[in-house]
Parts: C-alpha cells; sequence; structure tokens
C-alpha cells in the first residue's frame, strides 16, 4: 500500500525553503512572457526563462509555467526543481540554481550537466501536469490502483501509471513503501536506505536519484531517452527498458527531436 505522504514532499518542501533562504529573485510568468520587477537580476532572469522555453515545447511551458524562481546553494547541491502552486496542476513554479546551470560557461561538463538539470525539471512538468494527474482526497493507494502522487491521482493512461505498472510492480513498490513509512521521519534515514534499494536493485534504475521515487525515475529515465544519441537496440536490463519506454509515444518522439535541436549549441 502506497502513502499519499512519501520522501518527494519531504525533499520538495525542504528546497523549497532552501530557494526562499538564498534566492536571487521571483518573477512572474504571464502568457510565456517574464514580467519585469524592481530586481536588478531582470535581464538574467529574462535570460533564462527565454532559454526554457525556447528549448522545451511552448504548448506546456506557455501554459503552465507561471512563475520562475532564480536561486543559488552553492555548486552541486539542489540544481532546480518544478513545483506545483495548485492543487489543479495547471500552474507551476520553475526554479534554477544560477550556480549550477550556466549555459554561458566553457566547461563542456558544466553544460552538459545544465541542460540535463533543464531536462529534468521540464519532465516533471511533462508526467504531473493537468492531463497527467488529477486532484483527489485519496491519501492511500492499494495494489492495482492508479498510482497516486503528491500531486494527486494518476489517470490510468498517464505516462506515470503506465510507468509504474511496468517497472514498479511488486515488491519493489513495497520495499520503497516500506522505507518511507518506517526512515522518512529524518532526511538522513531516508536518504541512505533509498540508496540501499538503489545498490541493491542497480540494473533496474539508470541513477541514484531514480530510487528516490517513481516519480523521479520516470524523469531520469525521461532525461536519458532525450539526451541519449539513440534508441537502445536489445535492451539488457530494465533500466535499458525504461529509456525506450518513451519511444511508445509519438508525442514524445518529437518532443525528444525538437529539445535535441534546440540544445545542439551546448552539446556539440
Amino acid at each position: 500500500m502506497k502513502f499519499k505522504i512519501i520522501t518527494l514532499f519531504f525533499l520538495f518542501s525542504t528546497f523549497y525553503q532552501s530557494t526562499i533562504d538564498r534566492r536571487v529573485g521571483v518573477w512572474q510568468i504571464k502568457n510565456g512572457i517574464l514580467l519585469k520587477n524592481k530586481s536588478n537580476k531582470n535581464d538574467l532572469a529574462n535570460y533564462y526563462w527565454n532559454e526554457f522555453n525556447r528549448i522545451f515545447p511552448q504548448k506546456l511551458t506557455k501554459k503552465y509555467i507561471k512563475r520562475i524562481v532564480l536561486m543559488t546553494d552553492g555548486i552541486d547541491e539542489k540544481t532546480g526543481a518544478l513545483v506545483s502552486l495548485n492543487s489543479r496542476n495547471d500552474k507551476w513554479q520553475l526554479e534554477i540554481d544560477i550556480k549550477d546551470v550556466d549555459l554561458k560557461t566553457k566547461d563542456k561538463r558544466r553544460l552538459h550537466e545544465s541542460v540535463y538539470t533543464m531536462v529534468h525539471e521540464f519532465g516533471h512538468l511533462l508526467t504531473l501536469n493537468r492531463t497527467q494527474i488529477r486532484p483527489t482526497t485519496k491519501e492511500r493507494q492499494k495494489e492495482g490502483e492508479l498510482y497516486l502522487t503528491l500531486e494527486g491521482e494518476a489517470y490510468k493512461n498517464s505516462y506515470i501509471n503506465r510507468f509504474v505498472n511496468l517497472f514498479w510492480k511488486g515488491n519493489l513498490l513495497e520495499r520503497w513503501d516500506t522505507i518511507q513509512k518506517k526512515y522518512c521521519y529524518t532526511e538522513a534515514n531516508c536518504v541512505e536506505k533509498l540508496y540501499d534499494l538503489y545498490n541493491n536493485n542497480r540494473s533496474e534504475f539508470l541513477t541514484d536519484y531514480a530510487a528516490e521515487s517513481p516519480e523521479e525515475d520516470i524523469v531520469e529515465s525521461w532525461t536519458a531517452f532525450v539526451l541519449r544519441s539513440r534508441r537502445i537496440r536489445k535492451p539488457r536490463t530494465i533500466a535499458d527498458k525504461k529509456i525506450n519506454f518513451f519511444y511508445q509515444f509519438p508525442e514524445l518522439v518529437a518532443y525528444r527531436k525538437q529539445i535535441r535541436k534546440n540544445t545542439r549549441k551546448y552539446l556539440h
């Protein structure tokens, strides 16, 4: 049985606090346009927003993203986030750490990690927006029921519900749920046990962060789908199959093509 109060809530809540403590500024987005304010960082915010909006399908960015927060907690800590601003999942806040996401650096590794972060955060918008998740008062998900996220209940044919049904069935979801209930009262205990989950199932996860939750797993898999040069012809592991999962959706294949084209100058 899965509970709605999950690790993801703990991580998002602590990260959101960090953006308040170390934020550079907050800007509203209206109809895909950044609204300037009294900050002296308007040009910087406009640059980040315009690049994000240019790279990713505006069918989603313009429709859903209503606020952008620039912040920093130093290098390689919290790199970004995407947070729903209401229960309908039709208004979202994009958060970017300006030390980690640097699109003007000459450091190729940092450039790749910057693009990686943006593709990852867009993946949350893709998999958790109102067409994928509906509001619910349910707090528990029984075996075989529609997947329950912090944002609500997944539609039957949503990307994440299909993904969970394929890759998080049975013992894996049960072990993950046990970690949430027994160990996630502190961040340290939670992270340690989730890392153990990753180590014990390395062939199933692309990264250790993917073991944080099905929400992070699908987004890490989405990111690999976008950034890998081609489809895996002979997938040998479940992690490989997770990358190939997205090729069944023509719209996602089209998004992949668009994003790769729009990030080419950063990755080549």
